[in-house]
């Protein structure tokens, strides 16, 4: 089996990568007692990771008094738990705010500058090409981070991001006079050779930022402050620590797109992620943040961050809702995927029980949850397959080396005739949801003739695909008993590891028909494809059904 491990982020302790699936609490819970609500929703949606935010406000409520109990908290509940932590930094720019700076960072932005935009006004936003404030905030950061070295015995903290949806609001750029100054002299050289291809640059790759990047001019401008501030940031931290460091985005696949008015300036968009990468060298990964629900957008923001020098990794998304729960498996398998979390878990959870808006996406991250290793082992090799209800569609097709897959989404009325190879009694009113919900799965192709199945909502069935030798293909597929590929078993289970652990083996009653994906369950299937009749695999009437 061909291994796709490389991007993926690696537990300290054995080295090996994982695929993270997990939640990001609401951004004033942590260090409250709601993280026990966050953490009972981030078991129920089958994750493995808690996104929580460490605040510069209480790390450094004055300035140059630390106080880390925040952080220690924090990283007990994480190990207590068993699962990963990515702290979040709530420093100097939480989605483009100052908004969890300390009081003597707001109450002196003489010091600590704040942008103006166009018409001289100030805006919430601190600038990044303040020096004061770089030194403040990397000061606290790398207190945090020198006490996650010591403290992180267990390699619970898995990585870290730095800020929060970096960039200006309500304006394109700094135009204060020390930054104006600034975006009137010339682009720095080792940006010579990044082009934005909707403004026509020159190729001499010299100039000021206007003449380099035209209309996008102010946007360059703000990315490039933005990432130099973030470069330091990481610079302080990896001398504390060395993990992998992120940055989460506030993406521009919104509305009309542009900066300032639809999403934050400055922050590593697309567009302009290029000069981020050349400056902040260090970053790990550029995650989107993608609360789009529509297919067309969700595909569109996946397009635009799945990068061979950027594997797809999102860090927010919608923690309810039909579209995002079938979005979880195009990501997964379209987009080669190597993280999903979702943000608000305690809006998942009432009474101990997920809300029924919240199982939709709850359904989707326990499938690729329990598949994450075949997800690992086949990154990138075309052997995952997504299978997702889309409107007004009754059945899915996949074709395979050797296999038709037909994959039956229950919430349509004429497949209600039966359900033999159920083992949950469909007509029963406690398991109705089972057919109301939207159909979705991963297919991942094992060995040959193997396949592992989780989702919900469909029912699949297996059908051999002709030699190419072969002749009267008509005669093959008119008969249903030499196209319907038999099973050598069954299984339903879970992985250890990399190990196959079976749980219940289903045969019988259980075992007839197309076989049916529940709750988000996996199901290991091997097919019998070691005749070797001819006549047989044609068709020729010699075998008829019984």
């Amino acid at each position: 089996m061909k291994s796709g491990t490389e991007g993926f982020l690696k537990d300290r302790i054995t080295k090996k990568p994982v695929f993270l699936t997990g939640l990001q609490c609401h951004n004033s819970s942590a260090g409250t007692e709601l993280m026990d609500r966050t953490l009972q929703a981030v078991k129920l949606y089958g994750g493995n990771l808690l996104e929580a935010p460490v605040y510069w406000c209480e790390v450094e409520p004055e300035e140059g008094i630390y106080d880390l109990s925040s952080v220690e908290r924090l990283l007990q509940q994480a190990g207590d738990a068993g699962i990963y932590l990515i702290p979040l930094w709530f420093g100097a720019s939480k989605n483009g705010m100052y908004t969890y700076a300390p009081e003597y960072v707001k109450r002196n932005p003489s010091v600590y500058r704040r942008v103006k935009d166009g018409r001289g006004r100030t805006t919430e936003s601190l600038s990044a090409g303040c020096r004061a404030t770089l030194e403040r905030d990397k000061r606290a950061f790398e207190k945090v981070m020198e006490f996650l070295a010591k403290k992180d015995t267990r390699g619970t903290v898995i990585a870290v991001q730095v800020e929060n949806e970096v960039g200006y609001v309500h304006t394109d750029r700094d135009y204060s006079d020390e930054s104006e100054q600034e975006y009137r002299g010339d682009v720095p050289g080792y940006l010579s050779s990044v082009r934005i291809a909707e403004c026509g640059t020159d190729d001499n790759g010299s100039g000021t930022w206007k003449e380099r990047f035209g209309q996008y001019s102010a946007e360059a401008f703000s990315a490039w402050q933005q990432a130099v501030y973030i470069q330091e940031m990481i610079g302080a931290g990896k001398r504390k620590l060395d993990i992998p460091y992120l940055m989460n985005i506030s993406i521009e696949v919104n509305e009309y797109e542009e900066p300032g008015h639809c999403y934050i300036s400055g922050g590593p968009v697309a567009r302009v992620l290029d000069i981020w990468k050349k400056t902040a060298t260090s970053v790990t990964l550029f995650g989107p943040d993608i609360y789009v629900q529509a297919e067309r957008d969700y595909r569109k923001a996946c397009e635009k961050y799945a990068r061979t020098d950027n594997p797809l990794f999102i860090p927010e998304s919608c923690i309810s809702g039909v579209g995002a729960g079938l979005n979880i498996m195009i990501a997964a398998a379209d987009y080669n995927a190597i993280g999903i979390c979702c943000f608000g878990a305690e809006s998942a959870v009432e009474g101990g029980r997920l809300l029924p808006e919240a199982e939709e996406v709850a359904v989707s991250m326990r499938a690729v949850s329990a598949l994450a290793p075949l997800l690992i082992l086949n990154r990138g090799n075309g052997k995952v397959h997504a299978v997702t209800q889309a409107e007004f569609a009754t059945w899915q097709h996949i074709m395979t080396e050797k296999y038709h897959i037909l994959a039956h989404f229950l919430n349509q009325e004429k497949q209600k005739r039966g359900y033999f190879g159920s083992r949950i009694n469909l007509y029963a009113e406690e398991n109705r949801k089972h057919l109301e919900r939207r159909g979705r799965c991963l297919i991942i192709e094992g060995h040959p003739d193997e396949f592992f199945v989780a989702g919900c909502g469909v029912c699949i069935e297996f059908r051999r695909r002709p030699d190419i030798t072969e002749e009267n293909v008509y005669e093959y597929f008119s008969s249903s008993m030499c196209t319907q590929a038999q099973f050598l078993s069954i299984e339903e289970g879970h992985f250890e590891g990399e190990r196959w652990v079976c749980d219940y083996k289903r045969n019988g009653d259980e075992a007839y028909g197309p076989v049916y994906v529940h709750d988000g369950g996996a199901v290991r299937i091997r097919l019998d494809n070691t005749s070797d009749d001819p006549a047989e695999k044609r068709g020729t009437g010699d075998r008829q059904p019984d």
